[in-house]
């Protein structure tokens, strides 16, 4: 898989770039806020990448499994979570790989760092599916994507970049018609030569496609935030989309 072969390439780099226990705070207070009452003992992080949501879960003392498709990945969780002295489960899995024997096992399935994005409309629908079975009655998915809608509207280019003595990092995207490419550029300050550039296409999807799939799906009671604080979603300022939804009972 193409995405796959980015993430590989690029994982070394974001392992550097993340500040994981000021993250990590993070994660678990918002975590604590959205499965306050509501029983949540068994969780899926669908492209775990470097382990940080499947960490924050952990550390509340939760049953996790982590699923990635990229081994470089997987092999990153694994040593953060022996670094943190977490027990979770890390899988060589992408969504629509992951085996039946899990149907039905999760009270929650979570899912950070734009994943939804590496998908087309089709592929996303059928992600939807997935979650929506490997979930319990009740069960919630919290997910969170780019708002593309405000990254379109503004022409956001540049993401952002990270700089040490012997390196620059900048992470920048690239509109065409009906798609764009997310782009990864490592700059050696000493020797140009080894520089490197990585780049993946990306599928902008936006909130009424995402609310719409979900219905189509089965899911109910959807909200949606701006943030991690949980602020409430604006299409024109808000840099996450984050959902909350929740898989319907069943008789």
């Amino acid at each position: 898989m193409k995405n796959e072969k980015f993430y590989n390439a690029v994982s070394p780099f974001y392992d550097s770039m993340i500040s994981m226990e000021k993250s990590l705070i993070r994660r678990k207070t918002f975590y604590e806020s959205v499965f306050t009452n509501k029983h949540i003992k068994v969780v899926a992080d669908l492209g775990c990448g470097s382990g940080l949501d499947s960490l924050a879960l952990a550390s509340m003392g939760l049953k996790v499994s982590g699923f990635d498709p990229s081994a470089e990945m997987v092999r990153s969780a694994k040593q953060n979570s022996e670094k943190f002295g977490a027990d979770i489960q890390f899988i060589r899995k992408s969504i629509s790989d992951i085996p039946q024997k899990f149907t039905g096992r999760f009270d929650a399935v979570v899912s950070f760092g734009n994943t939804l994005a590496n998908l087309d409309e089709t592929g996303a629908r059928f992600a939807l599916q997935k979650v929506y079975h490997l979930l319990k009655p009740n069960g919630l998915f919290v997910f969170q994507i780019l708002n593309y809608i405000r990254i379109e509207k503004r022409k956001e280019a540049v993401i952002g970049f990270t700089e040490s003595n012997d390196s620059l990092i900048i992470r920048f995207n690239e509109f065409m018609k009906d798609e764009m490419k997310f782009h990864f550029l490592s700059l050696n300050k000493k020797m140009i030569s080894s520089s490197n550039h990585y780049s993946t296409r990306i599928y902008p999807h936006k909130q009424k496609f995402i609310s719409d799939s979900l219905k189509q799906t089965g899911f109910i009671k959807t909200k949606a935030y701006g943030s991690l604080m949980l602020e409430k979603f604006n299409s024109g300022t808000s840099k996450d989309l984050i959902i909350v939804t929740q898989k319907s009972s069943e008789l």
